[in-house]
C-alpha cells in the first residue's frame, strides 16, 4: 500500500467514524434538540463553504489535475481530498449538533468525488 492510498483510507475512515458517533449520539434518549435557528445558521455557513470549495475544486481539476510532475500531482490530490473532507466533516458537525444528516451525506459524496477526480499519481 502506498502512502497516498493510506492517507485516503484514513481520511474516509475518520469521516465515517465521526458521522457514526454523531448519528449514535443524536439517537440517544438523553439528546436534546438545539434551538431551531441553529440549523439555519449552520446551513448558511455550509452553503458558503460549498460554493467556495466547489469553485476551488473545479479550478484545481481544470488547471492542475494532469500535472506531469508527480510531486505536484500528489500535492494537488492531497489538497483536493482535504477540501472534500472539509465538506464531509462540517456536514458531520451539523449532524452532531442538529441531527440533520443531509449535509453529512452530501459531504461524504463530495469526498468520494474528490477521491475519484483526483486519483493518486500512478508512479507513487
Amino acid at each position: 500500500m502506498t502512502p497516498l492510498r493510506a492517507i485516503r483510507i484514513a481520511m474516509m475512515l475518520g469521516v465515517l467514524l465521526f458521522g457514526g458517533v454523531a448519528w449514535f449520539i443524536t439517537r440517544t434518549p438523553d439528546w436534546k434538540a438545539p434551538d431551531p435557528g441553529l440549523l439555519d445558521q449552520l446551513a448558511m455557513i455550509a452553503r458558503v463553504g460549498w460554493i467556495a470549495i466547489g469553485i476551488a475544486l473545479v479550478v484545481m481539476f481544470l488547471r492542475f489535475r494532469n500535472s506531469p510532475n508527480p510531486s505536484r500531482a500528489s500535492t494537488v490530490a492531497i489538497v483536493a481530498w482535504t477540501l472534500g473532507e472539509t465538506l464531509a466533516l462540517f456536514g458531520g458537525v451539523i449532524l452532531f449538533l442538529t441531527a440533520f444528516g443531509g449535509w453529512y451525506i452530501a459531504g461524504v459524496t463530495a469526498l468520494v468525488l474528490a477521491f475519484v477526480a483526483f486519483p493518486p499519481p500512478v508512479n507513487r
